[in-house]
């Protein structure tokens, strides 16, 4: 059982000689959609329940109802904690200023599947909200997006899109808002297994926003589209440090920004089906030592756009 001080300690406290401060100011919340009892004393993720360690939620969409908005509310998820989205915006982030945290490696990484309608989706609806280390896994034909983000400054890091079988894939991963409002996205370490076809977008960029960044992703898939990008201007966009193989044989269909887009794209890999120099552009922005290579032949990938 854990210890509890509810008035807290007026002098600070240290354990073992080290100092420990409290690092986040809101409250924690503890989401567990198994029904097992693996700590004595605890109960299954219940959505009434209190949502503390041994009272979890049983899902992030209860749990997200319980945040106050600009508070640095937490919610941690457990590993191991499957849950399903069933509708359109059928897991809201709508609460500025949280955090959905999964735990666990492999297998145990948390998953959120979309499934039943096409357009299940996650929206969020709230600025500053950070989604780190969940799976995103299809479990319907051509879901339209997985992610739509309606807000400003959302970060999604270390998460994983992926299909659970043949034919169940999202059409879109992430799909950035119409006007500006979802500018300051970040999309970062995340890693994408997409081998459908129909597909089209990893990042969809359709309208304008300002200060996105997109670095050190690994894309695997078939974007007939382009895996990053979209006919939007963005402005001040950074993408760096990502690794894209994209099997369609589209020109330009690893990351393609519209042509008066400003920012940077740099140090980038790709990998496509279209011939070598056709993975990559953006006319007007920085762009240096970003290379192509065609998946399909024995060739080393070159400098893309090429050097002149």
């Amino acid at each position: 059982m854990m210890s509890v001080y509810p008035n807290g300690f007026a002098n600070g406290i240290s354990i073992r000689g080290m100092p420990v401060t409290m690092s986040y100011p809101g409250e924690v919340f503890w989401v567990d959609g198994s029904s097992t009892t693996p700590v004595k004393g605890a109960v299954g993720g219940q959505d009434g329940n209190v949502g503390t360690f041994h009272r979890p939620f049983a899902t992030i969409d209860y749990a997200v109802g319980q945040c106050t908005a600009n508070r640095g509310d937490i919610i941690m998820v457990k590993p191991g904690h499957a849950e399903t989205v069933s509708a359109a915006a059928g897991l809201a982030l709508d609460v500025a200023g949280i955090a959905v945290i999964g735990l666990g490696t492999g297998s145990l990484i948390p998953t959120v599947t979309l499934d039943t309608i096409a357009t299940a989706d996650v929206d969020v609806d709230a600025a500053d909200i950070l989604i780190h280390n969940i799976n995103f896994v299809a479990g319907f034909a051509d879901v339209a997006t997985a992610i739509d983000v309606n807000a400003q400054n959302c970060t999604i890091s270390n998460c994983r899109f992926t299909q659970s079988a043949v034919d169940l894939n999202f059409l879109v991963c992430i799909e950035t808002a119409l006007t500006t409002l979802s500018s300051g996205l970040t999309v970062e370490y995340c890693y994408a297994l997409a081998y459908d076809a129909a597909n089209t977008h990893f990042i969809n960029v359709p309208g304008t926003p300002s200060g996105d960044v997109y670095r050190n992703n690994t894309l695997i898939g078939d974007w007939g589209t382009m895996a990053i990008g979209g006919a939007g201007v963005a402005t001040y966009i950074t993408i760096v440090d990502n690794i894209i193989y994209n099997a369609a044989s589209t020109v330009d269909a690893c990351i393609n920004l519209a042509a008066t887009a400003t920012g940077i794209v740099m140090r980038n890999l790709c990998g496509g089906a279209a011939a070598q120099a056709n993975g990559i552009t953006a006319t007007a922005c920085a762009i240096a030592e970003n290379y192509y290579g065609v998946i399909s032949e024995d060739l080393s990938a070159i400098l893309d756009p090429i050097a002149t």
